[in-house]
């Protein structure tokens, strides 16, 4: 029995060859797996560099499981040990993301300096990584299907509650300079359903949450799902709920070293969709993109001294 996941066919009691069908297969798995081995999971879906770099103590203390746990998920998989699957993310340590020695040495000189210049290192180092491994991670591919799903929606509903809402809005104020087919959701004095029970197989859902996921949010994704439309889910891990649940799911980290999360590499990620909307949708977005900015100068919106 094989299923495709994230691009990549899984193929059942077929032992992975390379770090993309290991993580494939992960995803594959996720739901049907133990408690301590999901974590596992998600950690190496969420940090493939680390995976190759780190020693599988060191990986079981920042995933908070013991180091059996990845020994056992390892047999899962096939595997005579953890070490023959670490095996498989050499490639990715040989290709993956190196800091500049410049950058190393600002940021430790930040660290030794303590105190306030330490947290601003501290951010810098998460926010700068995290930008990072989102840009590398990422599959054009699938920005390109998620940009070609909202350019040819009906409408395109654009969904974040709580401390994703300003994501969310910020978005749909970029995109709605483009195209007038996006919609902001929930309106004001509404409910996200109140939109989703309008929406058929035309239409699109952009939905986003974070850890920790809001079930309200995900509630709406499954509602849009049973009309039809479309999803393209934002969030911070491929093992999240929705991600499996879109049919396009894009990630972007959003680690933190502070008790808040880090919304670096997300606005990084949409306002790199906005650039792709508006290049994919040719002369049409660009000139309304133009006329859009011409009307706020018309009206002396911007302060031209």
């Amino acid at each position: 029995m094989s299923q495709t996941t994230r691009n990549f066919t899984v193929i059942e009691n077929v032992l992975p060859k390379t770090q993309e069908e290991v993580i494939a297969r992960l995803l594959h798995d996720f739901d049907e797996l133990p408690g301590q081995l999901q974590l596992c999971a998600r950690f190496i879906i969420d940090h493939p560099h680390e995976v190759g770099l780190q020693s599988m103590r060191t990986l079981a203390t920042d995933a908070e499981v013991q180091p059996n746990s990845f020994v056992r998920l390892a047999r899962h998989l096939g595997f005579e040990g953890y070490d023959a699957m670490r095996e498989r993310f050499r490639d990715f340590v040989r290709g993956g993301i190196g800091s500049s020695p410049d950058r190393v040495r600002w940021l430790q000189q930040l660290g030794r300096k303590g105190g306030s210049a330490a947290v601003f290192g501290s951010m810098a180092e998460a926010c700068l990584e995290n930008t990072e491994k989102m840009f590398a991670q990422q599959s054009v591919a699938d920005l390109e299907t998620a940009v070609d799903l909202m350019i040819n929606a009906r409408r395109v509903y654009v969904l974040g509650l709580g401390l994703a809402y300003p994501l969310a809005y910020n978005f749909w104020y970029v995109a709605r300079m483009g195209f007038d087919h996006f919609i902001l959701t929930p309106r004001h004095g509404s409910l996200p359903s109140d939109d989703i029970i309008r929406m058929d197989e035309r239409d699109c859902l952009l939905a986003m949450t974070f850890q920790p996921y809001r079930r309200d949010t995900l509630a709406a994704v499954q509602r849009a799902r049973k009309t039809g439309a479309k999803v393209i889910g934002i969030t911070d891990s491929n093992a999240a709920s929705l991600c499996r649940e879109a049919d396009i799911g894009l990630v972007a980290p959003t680690h933190t070293p502070q008790f808040f999360h880090s919304n670096s590499a997300v606005t990084a990620l949409l306002e790199s969709l906005c650039a792709l909307l508006v290049v994919r949708g040719g002369d049409t977005a660009s000139q309304a993109v133009e006329a859009f900015h011409q009307a706020r100068w018309e009206e002396n919106i911007y302060d031209e001294s």
